[in-house]
């Protein structure tokens, strides 16, 4: 039918009166979701719902299986006001129908209409996630190829055998550290990649990196300054890399399916960092502060983490696992 025609057939409707039409029995809860307006359940609403009400009300004498849908003003009625709702919603920029509209839901009303069934809300599947997804969720955070992450200068001190030693000292810091315009060392970070993996009920990133030249200085018997590079067991050519991972709660919910019902917090494991120091005997001490060394550099990227985890917990939790 054109939409001339259709617009002809709504006009004929309304010069002939108001007439009602109402549904089944009295509903005083009804248990099937729907979405208001929809009225022809084709999962949207346009002007053939309007026409699927004329239709209804003047012509077909068959009843709406689900007399909520045609109810656009929610008045437990179903009659010419609601095409009249319908069309001036879609045409002339009037108010939308009440809800369940945009989305599937109950009627929040009770009245004399009911809803035996809805087919565009019924079948639809409940949301899931697989690894794809998640990881495509995890990859939105901020990790960039080329990134550098500044230590302040002057910002940190290791105990080692006995010595303090001082990572990134104010008289040996470049003056200015990336984008941050302030004295620091910077780290540089070359790449991140997502990590999901369902079945160990983990998701994450697996970053490298690279640091050279990291200036150190410790104070014993002869002040000494050093500087590091920070690299993978593999060699000194190979980038430094560690995963954050983050723990997921999976349980079987109600229906059988696997679910995620909680987060926890960013933990550092796989670390393949080694450091090789140079500039003088007292250097070689800092092969044994590697360990301290690296926990140290670590620590903030987990932190940085959990704090952008925070942002994915309504994104994940409480959704079904697709199998």
């Amino acid at each position: 039918m054109s939409k001339r025609n259709s617009l002809a057939t709504i006009a004929l409707a309304l010069g002939c009166g108001i007439v009602f039409f109402t549904c089944g029995n009295e509903a005083a809860a009804q248990d099937v979701f729907f979405r208001r307006g929809d009225a022809n359940e084709d999962g949207k609403m346009d002007l053939s719902d309007a026409v699927f009400v004329v239709e209804r009300l003047f012509v077909v004498q068959e009843p709406i299986v689900c007399g909520d849908s045609a109810d656009a003003t929610d008045d437990g009625l179903v009659d010419v006001t609601d095409v009249i709702k319908i069309t001036a919603y879609l045409f002339l920029g009037f108010e939308p129908p009440p809800p369940p509209f945009s989305e599937c839901g109950l009627d929040p009303t009770e009245d004399g209409l009911s809803c035996d069934s809805f087919a565009p809300c019924n079948s639809e599947e409940p949301p899931c996630v697989d690894e794809t997804v998640a990881e495509g969720l995890v990859g939105d955070i901020d990790f960039k190829d080329g990134l550098s992450i500044c230590l302040p200068a002057g910002g940190a001190a290791v105990p080692v055998e006995g010595f303090e030693i001082e990572i990134c000292p104010e008289d040996e810091a470049p003056a200015e550290c990336g984008d941050t315009g302030e004295p620091g060392c910077p780290i540089e970070i070359l790449g991140a990649t997502a990590i999901a993996d369902f079945e160990e009920g983990r998701i994450g990133i697996r970053v490298e990196g690279r640091v050279e030249d990291l200036p150190i200085s410790m104070n014993a018997f002869i002040p000494t300054t050093c500087t590091l590079t920070m690299h993978s067991a593999e060699g000194e050519d190979v980038p430094f890399n560690f995963e954050i991972v983050v723990p997921l709660e999976i349980e079987e919910n109600d229906e059988g399916r696997r679910e995620i019902v909680g987060i926890g917090e960013a933990v550092i494991e796989n670390p393949d960092i080694e450091v090789t120091a140079g500039g003088g005997l007292l250097c070689g001490l800092f092969g044994a502060a590697g360990g301290a060394l690296s926990d140290m550099l670590l620590a903030p990227f987990a932190e940085t983490v959990n704090q952008l985890v925070d942002s994915l917990r309504d994104d994940l939790v409480g959704l079904e696992i697709c199998e």
